[in-house]
């Protein structure tokens, strides 16, 4: 049956009203600072990344083979006083204790912006020190704070200062991630929109993602697409069963990671009195890490092409060793005040899994291995499963074939972690745990 207010009976009202939202004055103040967004951030994502890139590279010279105890003992002091100025900046910025992190940023479709110069500063001193967490915290946080600010500051409405916040750090993660289209893939999956919404948002996310990749792009002639080249291989049928166990596996470490941040909390609960004092003590532990197993600092992305092309020189030893050695760096880094995101360091963890899991079957393609639990591990917290589907495929540029394991394995690590309610439970307990401390 036709509808009353199509008289052509062909049902194309719908299809209408979503052209007529172009011809709305407010659509085009929303892409009028999309594309803003998509300037200022394309330079600040920039000068981000370039600021962590030249701090590490004056205090750490990583070594060619990178095995046990490659690393200098120079790195402890450098780690112990990026603490020191860590402890001293959150301080002087006053930086609350528990900081929003990627997602919830995104899914509060705000950042509150009197926590961002702070947040921003000691990241960038956490990350050109050393400390193994990602640049994505303070990227969205530069980028949602501005769109926050900026919206506020108009006075414009709450619907068109969230879709702002979240326009903000599709640019800034255009930047990061090198690709419009995956950087606004994230942000609209993990945000929960109305389907009134849906449409304007993703257009001003598309623009401003892609208006800051042009930028970047331009500037540092870098992309992070392709840059994990692993080998090649052929797709297999054979490989779609393959993918459920190598998904079991990342989900069992995502949770051994969840919990090894619980318990490392727990240990440096007494030292929150000395707020100085216990990113000091983080540094130190991280830095004496790192002495041993060098691939264990930092980000993780730069490692990750060592890990592919020596793995096997390496040893799968001390792949597990570095594995596991990752999760309790990542821990001490999150419970000891440091500042940085947990995206790109769960990447490192699984793409490395990967290439262990190939050393001990040498059956399973490295490609193979590598790409599913690269992304299969962090899909398993629920963090944007589509969009680390199409993470893998770029980023390890496999083939369309080859994307089908890839999305089996991160379909079973989510519905094993999250869909079954585990995560949700460990998260609670976790909680209730903090709530008898106090």
């Amino acid at each position: 049956m036709a509808r009353a207010n199509d008289p052509s009976g062909t049902g194309s009202s719908s299809a209408a009203e979503s052209v007529i939202v172009t011809h709305e004055p407010g659509f085009w103040v929303v892409m009028r600072y999309a594309a803003l967004f998509g300037i200022v951030l394309a330079f600040g994502a920039l000068a981000f990344l370039t600021l962590v890139a030249g701090g590490t590279n004056l205090w750490f010279t990583l070594p060619k083979h990178p095995g046990w105890f490659a690393g200098s003992l120079w790195w402890v002091a450098v780690t112990a006083a990026a603490g020191l100025l860590v402890g001293v900046l959150r301080r002087a910025f006053r930086v609350p204790e528990e900081l929003p992190g990627t997602i919830a940023q995104i899914q509060a479709q705000r950042v509150e912006p009197s926590i961002v110069p702070g947040a921003v500063v000691v990241s960038l001193v956490s990350l050109a020190g050393g400390a193994s967490l990602g640049p994505e915290d303070a990227l969205g946080k530069l980028g949602g704070g501005l769109g926050t600010w900026l919206s506020t500051r108009q006075k414009l409405s709450r619907e068109v200062q969230e879709t702002n916040a979240l326009t903000g750090m599709a640019a800034a993660y255009g930047g990061l991630l090198a690709s419009p289209i995956l950087a606004t893939i994230l942000v609209l999956e993990v945000a929960s929109l109305k389907a009134r919404r849906f449409a304007e948002t993703m257009v001003a996310c598309l623009l401003s993602s892609s208006v800051s990749f042009a930028i970047y792009f331009l500037i540092a002639g870098s992309t992070f697409l392709g840059i994990f080249d692993v080998p090649a291989y052929r797709y297999e049928d054979w490989q779609l069963f393959a993918a459920i166990p190598l998904g079991l596996v990342a989900g069992a470490l995502a949770l051994v990671t969840v919990v090894t941040i619980g318990l490392m909390k727990r240990l440096t609960a007494p030292l929150t009195r000395w707020p100085i004092v216990r990113p000091v003590v983080g540094g130190i532990a991280f830095g004496l890490v790192g002495v041993v197993l060098p691939l264990t600092l930092f980000t993780g992305d730069n490692a990750l092409p060592t890990v592919i092309s020596d793995g096997a020189a390496l040893g799968a030893g001390l792949l597990v060793a570095v594995v596991f050695a990752k999760m309790l760096v990542f821990a001490v880094c999150e419970a000891t005040g440091f500042v940085g995101g947990p995206f790109l360091v769960m990447l490192f963890i699984g793409g490395t899994a990967g290439t262990v899991a190939h050393l001990f079957v040498p059956g399973l393609p490295e490609g193979f291995a590598f790409a599913t639990m690269f992304a299969a591990l962090p899909a398993s917290l629920g963090a944007a499963p589509l969009s680390l589907i199409l993470l893998a495929s770029l980023t390890t540029q496999i083939g369309t074939l080859q994307t089908g394991p890839v999305a089996i394995a991160v379909l079973t690590a989510y519905l094993a972690v999250s869909g079954t309610g585990t995560l949700a439970a460990l998260a609670n307990r976790g909680r209730r745990s903090d709530g008898a401390r106090t």
